[in-house]
């Protein structure tokens, strides 16, 4: 009896989500206005958390019965079979937890042979993404669920500190595990930590806080209690950070306290996201080409702080400033020593700062 093959899994799934997402949308609109304070706004965020629930089954159960139809069909071996497997994502702790497995690609890969840093933080990005469509709250844009989406509201990088302990290689299999939790009134927090899939080694610690933006003015908004009430089943309720806070202000650099400075940096089209602004792996980039090749040469970046100012969108200009931080400028100026330094990254238009930074280099031997 000839065997035939289920349909892709993800082409099943994105038809289910839809079709949850769809329910989801069409119960919260009409000629009655939802309250969720009511019990039926309670019983609707009830019956999405249980949709939730029931997909996340599918996708495990359609996972292993796509696997073993590639069996029967001797598409693949076991080797193979097993890495189909560990690169789909799944969820631990109820939801709470995400776990997603990534291939180091060669175009990943910088000067040295190692993954680069916007590399890696593209591998952040991604699995914080996945996490949010696993439990099925992705409605458009980066992350936004459904009533963030009613609302024109999106996510957008606040903070970001990173620490990297070890840089993969071409061909290298890394572990990313992700969750998060509420941060203050109006933000949320992600952290994530990322190891060595064979080993088990540590290689980077991350924290970054988002808050909500609304695309349409451009401002700032409140953590909406309607999206605290469709994230209740997926943010831890308390974790600490996985990284210590570093609370040193950043300073602010211009033409006179800079020892560095870059013009003539463009932003184009291709450096926007879907969000129509340019994504904050591109913020890193920048700094970065400003960064000394004196110190890239002989040192690697082992940590990073971000904070980011102002948004950037296309056509826009802008300057790279770089300067040692002046505990290095006294006593850390050899190749075998930590260096810090300081970064801004501003508007030429008006000299807006659109983002402050600092980074830490270790020497690569």
């Amino acid at each position: 009896m000839a065997l035939h093959l289920a349909a892709p899994r993800s082409s099943i799934l994105n038809k289910q989500e839809m079709c949850i997402s769809q329910r989801i949308s069409n119960s919260t609109t009409g000629n009655m206005k939802p309250n969720l304070n009511n019990h039926t706004g309670r019983l609707k965020i009830k019956l999405a958390n249980v949709a939730a629930e029931n997909l996340i089954k599918l996708n495990k159960a359609m996972n292993k019965l796509e696997l073993f139809c590639w069996k029967q069909a001797g598409k693949v071996d076991e080797n193979t079979v097993n890495h189909v497997d560990i690169f789909s994502g799944r969820l631990f702790k109820g939801g709470r937890v995400f776990q997603q497995h990534f291939l180091i690609r060669s175009y990943e890969l910088g000067p040295d042979s190692k993954i680069s840093v916007g590399a890696l933080v593209n591998l952040l990005q991604e699995s914080a993404l996945n996490h949010f469509k696993s439990v099925v709250l992705v409605a458009e844009g980066f992350g936004s669920t459904p009533e963030m989406s009613k609302r024109n509201l999106i996510w957008v990088v606040l903070s970001m500190q990173i620490v990297i302990d070890s840089y993969s290689s071409w061909g290298d299999i890394v572990q990313v595990e992700t969750w998060s939790c509420a941060s203050g009134r109006h933000g949320a927090r992600r952290d994530w930590l990322v190891r060595d899939y064979n080993t088990g080694k540590t290689l980077l610690r991350a924290v970054c806080v988002y808050v909500m933006l609304n695309k349409k003015t451009r401002k700032l908004s409140k953590f909406i209690q309607e999206t605290r009430e469709e994230t209740k089943g997926m943010f831890m309720d308390h974790c600490d950070p996985i990284i210590e806070q570093d609370c040193r202000k950043l300073r602010d650099l211009d033409f006179d306290t800079a020892d560095y400075i870059r013009t003539g940096l463009l932003s184009n089209w291709t450096d926007l996201d879907v969000n129509q602004h340019v994504n904050h792996v591109k913020y890193i980039d920048w700094i970065l080409e400003n960064a000394p090749e004196s110190v890239v040469e002989t040192h690697k970046l082992s940590a990073m702080r971000l904070e980011f100012r102002k948004e950037c969108g296309k056509n826009s200009s802008l300057q790279s400033l770089c300067a040692l931080a002046r505990e290095t400028h006294e006593t850390e100026t050899d190749d075998d020593r930590e260096i810090e330094m300081d970064h801004t990254l501003r508007l030429v238009e008006n000299g807006s700062q659109i983002l402050r930074a600092r980074t830490v280099w270790m020497p690569r031997n």
